[in-house]
């Protein structure tokens, strides 16, 4: 790909201010709820009784597995290993381990976003900041072939789920978990393909790390010269993952 000129560079970085803002502010709105009334509600459409007391989380029985489909019946889950925490929120691996080309930490422009810890003892990379305010690991680029099936990271309920679009290109959807771990925080994926066989996630679901899949890598090869790109040996596609903070009040 040619090398792009300082203009092109700031106009795209630029446009990618723009549709960040955008995306902070849908979801600041859709989080500006209590955590524990959104777990409490999508219990309640998971079945639960008129007369049975609303619980602030669901138990383990009522997180979702993966849907069985002859595409994802073959293949190996994730282990149960972090790649990250930040303030009680334990990131793990979203996709296989055999599957990953690289694991990359980098800033982001969006001033909600917490600095991450990487752990686990997964190799990874830092990226260079590029001129990028806010923490140097406040997201994790996980590397694996397009139609890799992606897995929670997290164990929570679904509150946002969106089209992703880059450089005026829509392709896949973005989404956002509430923890159940700790309230006042979303963990927020993108670069995301809906799973063949199996439903895209829904807001409200249950879902469960490591059992849930909640899409596939979508293939951006064709889209943008992809961040990660530069620590494997293909074009990049990977699942991208930032913890926010709920309710930031978030400024231009």
């Amino acid at each position: 790909m040619p090398g792009l000129t300082r203009e092109e560079l700031d106009a795209r970085r630029a446009a990618r201010r723009r549709r960040e803002r955008r995306r902070r502010a849908a979801l600041a709105v859709l989080v500006a709820l209590p955590i524990a009334a959104v777990v409490a509600l999508a219990v309640g459409l998971s079945g639960s009784s008129g007369g049975r007391s609303p619980i602030a989380t669901p138990p383990p029985s009522a997180l979702a597995d993966p849907v069985a489909s002859s595409a994802l019946v073959a293949a190996r889950r994730p282990p149960d290993a972090s790649i990250a925490t930040a303030e009680g929120v334990e990131l793990k691996l979203p996709v296989p381990r055999e599957a990953i080309t690289a694991i990359a930490f980098h800033p982001v422009d969006t001033p909600a976003a917490l600095a991450l810890h990487p752990e686990g003892g997964e190799d990874y990379e830092i990226a260079p900041r590029r001129d990028r305010p806010g923490p140097e690991t406040a997201a994790v680029d996980v590397g694996a072939p397009a139609g890799t099936p992606v897995y929670a990271p997290v164990s929570g309920v679904v509150v946002s789920v969106a089209p992703y679009t880059v450089f005026g290109t829509t392709r896949g959807y973005e989404m956002a978990i509430a923890p159940t771990s700790v309230s006042g925080l979303v963990v927020r994926m993108t670069h995301l393909a809906a799973p063949g066989g199996v439903e895209r996630p829904r807001v409200g679901q249950a879902v469960r790390a490591g059992r849930t899949v909640v899409g596939e890598v979508a293939d951006f090869s064709d889209v943008a010269e992809q961040e990660i790109a530069q620590f494997t040996n293909d074009s990049g596609n990977h699942v991208h993952i930032e913890v926010l903070r709920a309710g930031l009040e978030l400024t231009p």
